[in-house]
């Protein structure tokens, strides 16, 4: 799939586990380092702490504006262990809250930092959009990473009220830049809530197949392209 390169196409990219993991979702990053400090822990266990982490947080509203990715971190590893305690799978002496925080903010700027320059070349050539479900702070987690600068929009769920895979929220951004989807490839790791919602909008979409939440899909006919490293882009967006 080949497109010119003008500024009246666009290229809209997801972020959490697209350009963050390169496509691994974030509870394997986290088990994997959970499992460092606490080496009983069983899949189970933390996919249930994952999952009441991210629920708790939703329904919290605690990350704020200014929180950078490290902040965030701090505080959805701080939700895991209050689960495990809970439950009574650890003890408060077995938290490892900023070690854990820690490792996987470096390992979400070392993924960051590999696809800076490649963004900064798209996006001498394309309109841009950020996507995401996310939080409320995208903007400073994106300052913090420095590549805020290469996105002409940031669209969140937090923000909007709308949440992925409601097309609505792809649709707000494209119109706020004011691209067809005829016009636009979408990039995104989740085939369930970026590849098909822009596929029904009329979009291209590229497909970053990783390791997810619960295996992937083996019918994906809304997925023009697969790639399996992010780092793929280049061959086939010229």
């Amino acid at each position: 799939m080949e497109i010119q390169t003008n500024k009246d196409k666009a290229l809209v990219f997801d972020y959490g586990a697209t350009l963050d993991t390169n496509g691994v979702h974030w509870y394997h990053i986290f088990a994997q380092e959970h499992k460092k400090h606490n080496s009983f822990l069983s899949e189970q266990q933390m996919r249930d702490a994952y999952v009441y982490g991210e629920r708790t947080l939703s329904a919290s509203h605690s990350v704020e504006s200014m929180h950078d990715f490290k902040d965030t971190l701090l505080i959805k590893v701080g939700l895991q262990y209050d689960y495990l305690e809970t439950q009574g799978i650890i003890l408060s002496s077995m938290r490892h809250v900023e070690e854990i925080a820690e490792s996987c903010y470096l390992f979400a700027k070392q993924n960051v930092m590999n696809v800076k320059p490649m963004l900064k070349d798209f996006s001498l050539g394309y309109k841009m959009a950020l996507v995401s479900n996310f939080y409320g702070n995208l903007e400073e987690v994106l300052r913090d990473f420095e590549i805020r600068e290469y996105f002409d929009i940031v669209v969140e769920s937090a923000i909007v009220g709308i949440s992925k895979p409601d097309k609505r929220l792809l649709q707000y951004a494209l119109d706020k830049i004011n691209v067809s989807p005829i016009d636009t490839i979408m990039i995104g790791d989740s085939y369930k809530k970026d590849i098909v919602p822009a596929k029904q909008l009329g979009c291209s979409t590229i497909w970053l197949k990783g390791k997810s939440w619960m295996g992937n899909p083996t019918n994906t006919p809304f997925a023009d392209e697969i790639i399996s490293d992010i780092s793929d882009l280049k061959r086939i967006i010229v």
